[in-house]
């Protein structure tokens, strides 16, 4: 029945698919209960644009798109400080010219060889070494920047005046925290989708939630969740032939149901 882990695409895809999952249960309820969910789509948008301009320039398309991506969540992050352009406003401002950008590039880059269907929708079986290692060493990043700083991210993200007042150094670390989720949107880009990405981050704070208030617990929850949905969307789309990323995204909303059945149920 699991011959086919003998291969080493989905071995490869397995790791990543770890990888991935635990890099985006431990930044979503930082961003999801921040009201920032949104900057993962909107740096997904952005990644399109870097990948595709890492496709023309380089053999290495990540190498071009981590570094543009990143810049991209630093602006973000810089406008959001600035009274006169509020969050929403930043993230739909870059994130549409970057897309756009992406789509001139598409059409005018010479010996364009990438799919755009691949680029929107992703595949983690086609997945490379330098994807992989790219995806271990983000997961390491990120759970090394929480480690450390969980405190002041739990502060800032509750009450993010009351962490200025304490002398959190709240720029700083927000200014990371955006340039690791850039980090992390870009591979998640190229494995799981443009369109499919930014729903990892999101639904691990929201189905966590509905059965805990505590931070920890949601924080733990949403691992569990994510590794759990993660890696049966992976066992489920291989031999359907269907998109791994469609069908965790699928596999999550199923089981965020499920659970608000449950819970308006055991309300009753």
């Amino acid at each position: 029945m699991f011959d086919f882990l003998q291969y080493d695409f989905i071995q490869h895809a397995i790791l990543i698919g770890i990888a991935l999952a635990l890099s985006a249960s431990l930044l979503s309820p930082f961003l999801v209960l921040n009201q920032q969910a949104m900057i993962a789509d909107g740096l997904a948008h952005v990644s399109f644009a870097g990948i595709i301009l890492g496709v023309i320039l380089s053999n290495e398309p990540l190498y071009i798109a981590i570094p543009f991506v990143m810049a991209a969540s630093l602006l973000i992050k810089y406008l959001t400080t600035k009274k006169t352009i509020n969050g929403d406003a930043a993230i739909g401002l870059v994130s549409a010219v970057s897309f756009a950008l992406g789509l001139i590039l598409v059409k005018k880059g010479q010996g364009f060889n990438i799919s755009i269907e691949s680029m929107l929708v992703g595949n983690i079986f086609t997945a490379t070494n330098t994807e992989m290692i790219l995806s271990m060493i983000v997961t390491v990043l990120i759970l090394v920047f929480i480690l450390v700083n969980y405190r002041a991210l739990l502060m800032m993200t509750y009450d993010e005046s009351y962490a200025k007042f304490s002398k959190i150094k709240t720029n700083f670390l927000g200014y990371v925290l955006s340039g690791l989720t850039a980090f992390f949107i870009v591979i998640g880009v190229r494995t799981i989708g443009t369109l499919l990405i930014s729903a990892l981050v999101i639904f691990p704070s929201i189905i966590s939630s509905q059965w805990t208030k505590s931070f920890r617990n949601t924080l733990i929850l949403g691992i569990i969740s994510s590794f759990i949905v993660v890696i049966a969307g992976i066992f489920i789309a291989h031999p359907l032939e269907i998109p791994v990323g469609s069908t965790i995204v699928m596999i999550y909303a199923i089981l965020l149901l499920i659970l608000l059945v449950i819970k308006t149920i055991l309300r009753r």
